[in-house]
């Protein structure tokens, strides 16, 4: 897994490409490219794929509240605002790499965890 943050492309919805980028190394671009998906992704389905596809264990977890301390590293999180739009993160070091603000050590209680997906090299 790489470092540093993976910035997504400004104005785009491309915070799964970017979390894909900082735990693969590929370019945002050949991961929309092979997921023949430049737009929002889901973590079930395209994450997941793309994970295994890469040779990683991965595991879904899901529940019904989810405290962000209890998310291991090296986890994929998606994380839900009021509104109900979802943006995906990478929790490594015990830190939040967010492709659109950079590192973040917590989330306002506003922002909600629906699930994440621990990953295994």
């Amino acid at each position: 897994m790489k470092e540093d943050v993976i910035e997504q492309p400004l104005f785009s919805k491309k915070c799964g490409h970017a979390c894909l980028s900082m735990v693969t190394g590929d370019d945002i671009f050949h991961i929309a490219k092979t997921l023949q998906n430049f737009n929002e992704l889901s973590l079930e389905k395209e994450i997941m794929w793309y994970l295994n596809h890469k040779g990683y264990k991965v595991q879904m977890i899901r529940k019904f509240e989810i405290n962000s301390e209890e998310i291991p590293n090296n986890s994929i999180v998606r994380i839900e605002d009021e509104n109900e739009s979802g943006h995906f993160v990478l929790k490594q070091n015990n830190l939040f790499k967010d492709p659109n603000v950079g590192i973040v050590k917590s989330y306002i209680k506003r922002k909600r965890i629906t699930h994440y997906l621990i990953i295994e090299s």
